[in-house]
């Protein structure tokens, strides 16, 4: 014990800057011990055991809010303080590489440059945070960091941003009386690579960060809070006889998959009243981990939160979506993971079915996410009570097998799996404005989104030239978050119960498509209008049946014509750099490839040869899915067969 109160005595003279007065007398042990003769020294390299990331989910994705530094042996409180350490993470990296500027996109507490820096420092008997901070030794040392600021640009997979790495910049004291020198390298969780890629025809290199993914702790998705996360070989779901719509193929493979499920406590007080929520993430999401979805927005938090869960219990689930399986595109076609979630959904509402409230399961995504379960509302019918997505939207495409090599398009003969006979309509499946059109949805965009608000505000048009006017809001979502919870709930308080008039579209005049879930996300009026939404609504309110009409077109103005409908039409494509001149409003195969032959005529003088021939191979398989008489419209095809020749 008294080398503990040595230590103490130690660590308190160096830290106050207290002169040792040394007599000319011998020392006894116990001085000898004060003044250095005795005393034990350790390297922090050796004595550091681990580096953890201790975060938690915000707009931007996971963040770290500590580092949890673990010692061989027990630190005395006394020796601490934040200047014995420097500290690493994503957003030190970014703005000692990139600026301020160009890496914080809000800083709520108006201190430059103070993001993810040290804010206290503590010890612990365990590796977490602690509100009392009393304990004067521990073997955790807890580094406290600054999260009050959100970051620029697109939402990063955790194993990137919960980086984090220290350096022990002078002496600590350990319990035993010895001495911790500092270390001298940083010692950290995640390791940095460089990636070869191509730019233009250019080898370059980008930056990888790889976090040890047993040395980052996330609280809020532990068994304790009510999540299972299920990974492939341990718990994923097994789907059966998966159709995609890219390939033509029916797939068999293991989907990981993470849920959330209310206390047993909960589930019986509120038993038959369970909502089941889907969420679905970006694809930026997407990997083999499921950790990865939960983590890349703030969603499954926000459904998750005890507060919310105590007014709104429901089981969520957020399928976990592998890259090589993207679960939409942007041509309005879905991969086999569309059967999986299916298959998934089945299953889980067969084991919650004494608990869950089927007029109140609810769809939740963003981007990929938000497109694919807007896809499978037109697959069973009014099956969602609700809809809530952020920066996603679907369309027409009566024409998708053109656009996949041929690839027939889902059907409920071809994938009865996901049609499953719910709500089936088989003369209108393919008429996705109008099976949509008694639906709840509310949809939020930001304003240079040109993938999504231009698609949007298309569906505003098809909708008014059928008698519907679609609620529309613009507001700045730096605002108060006061002020943009009335502009929502003033969005949707219309009287909802007219065919088409429970879709609603808020915009943020601000950001780009990346940006849109780091705003929608930071209000919490979406999820409750969600949950207050029923499928009986839907099923009282009817479709707008004027939607079953064929398109007829726009006036000389642009404007759409009166009682035109959207049967039998292919929607105009977008991708994030705004409309394709290719696959044009009412597009058909023939207007396609006479689209495609024109521009490529236009441009074979700048092409080179090679480049030239890429896009001759795209042409010629698109020639090779239309019919005989579709041939016969083809304007040009000889001519640029010649170019071909001359070009060589």
């Amino acid at each position: 014990m008294k080398n503990i109160y040595i230590a103490e005595l130690l660590a308190l003279t160096l830290s106050l800057n207290i002169p040792l007065l040394i007599d000319a007398r011998p020392l006894n042990s116990t001085e000898n011990l004060i003044f250095g003769q005795n005393i034990k020294k350790y390297s922090a390299d050796k004595s550091i055991v681990s580096v953890k990331s201790y975060g938690f989910v915000d707009l931007e994705g996971a963040k770290p809010a500590a580092i949890i530094v673990e010692y061989d042996k027990n630190i005395e409180a006394s020796s601490l303080n934040i200047n014995k350490y420097e500290v690493t993470n994503y957003v030190i990296s970014e703005e000692k590489q990139n600026g301020f500027d160009k890496t914080i996109e809000i800083d709520y507490d108006g201190i430059k440059g103070n993001e993810g820096q040290i804010t206290r420092i503590y010890v612990n008997n365990k590796p977490e945070l602690s509100k009392q901070q009393n304990l004067k030794s521990g073997k955790y040392v807890i580094i406290e960091l600054n999260t009050s600021y959100m970051m620029s640009g697109q939402n990063l997979p955790y194993m990137t941003s919960m980086m984090a790495g220290i350096k022990q910049l002078s002496d600590v004291f350990a319990s035993d009386g010895s001495i911790i020198k500092a270390s001298s390298k940083e010692i950290s969780n995640y390791s940095v690579k460089y990636q070869e890629f191509n730019r233009n025809g250019k080898k370059s290199f980008k930056k990888v960060i790889e976090t040890d993914k047993n040395k980052i702790v996330l609280p809020e998705f532990s068994k304790e809070n009510g999540w299972n996360i299920n990974y492939i070989g341990d718990g994923g779901f097994k789907a059966y006889n998966c159709y995609s719509e890219y390939t033509g193929k029916y797939e068999d493979f293991e989907m990981p998959y993470s849920i959330f499920v209310p206390s047993q406590e909960l589930l019986e007080a509120n038993k038959g009243n369970i909502a089941l929520v889907i969420h679905m993430e970006h694809a930026g999401g997407n990997d083999t981990d499921p950790m990865a979805a939960v983590t890349s927005s703030k969603a499954a938090v926000k459904l998750s939160n005890k507060d919310f869960q105590k007014k709104h219990p429901a089981i969520v689930v957020v399928p976990q979506i592998e890259e090589t399986r993207r679960s939409t595109n942007d041509m309005d076609a879905s991969s086999e993971a569309n059967t999986a979630i299916w298959e998934l959904i089945d299953e889980i509402l067969d084991k919650y079915r004494e608990y869950i409230d089927e007029n109140r399961i609810y769809g939740s995504g963003q981007s990929m996410g938000g497109m694919t379960i807007l896809n499978m509302a037109s697959q069973r019918d009014n099956f969602f009570g609700g809809i809530a997505i952020i920066g996603a939207q679907w369309s027409n495409n009566y024409n998708k097998e053109f656009q996949h090599n041929g690839a027939p398009t889902r059907t409920p003969e071809i994938d009865p799996i996901s049609f499953n006979g719910f709500g089936l309509n088989k003369e209108n499946f393919k008429n996705w404005y109008y099976m949509v059109s008694d639906d709840n949805i509310l949809v939020h965009t930001c304003l240079d989104d040109l993938m999504s608000t231009s698609e949007w505000k298309e569906f505003a048009e098809y909708y008014e030239a059928a008698g519907v006017k679609i609620p529309h809001e613009e507001w700045d979502p730096y605002i108060s978050l006061d002020e943009q919870y009335k502009i929502d709930v003033k969005l949707t308080s219309n009287d909802n119960t007219l065919p088409g008039s429970g879709i609603y579209w808020g915009t943020f005049t601000r950001g780009t498509h990346m940006s849109t879930w780091k705003y929608g996300y930071q209000i919490d009026y979406p999820y409750e209008w969600l949950f207050a939404q029923s499928r009986q609504s839907e099923i009282s309110r009817g479709k707008v049946e004027k939607l079953k009409n064929n398109w007829l077109g726009r006036d000389e103005n642009g404007k759409m014509k009166s009682d035109s409908g959207t049967a039998n039409f292919n929607s105009a494509q977008y991708t994030p750099n705004g409309s394709s001149d290719i696959f044009c409003e009412n597009w058909t195969p023939v207007s396609a490839m006479n689209n495609m032959i024109n521009k490529l005529l236009e441009e074979a003088k700048k092409l080179s040869y090679e480049d030239f021939s890429k896009s001759m191979t795209k042409i010629r398989n698109y020639y090779k899915l239309l019919s005989k008489d579709e041939k016969l419209q083809i304007r040009n095809y000889t001519l640029l067969l010649q170019t071909e020749v001359h070009k060589k």
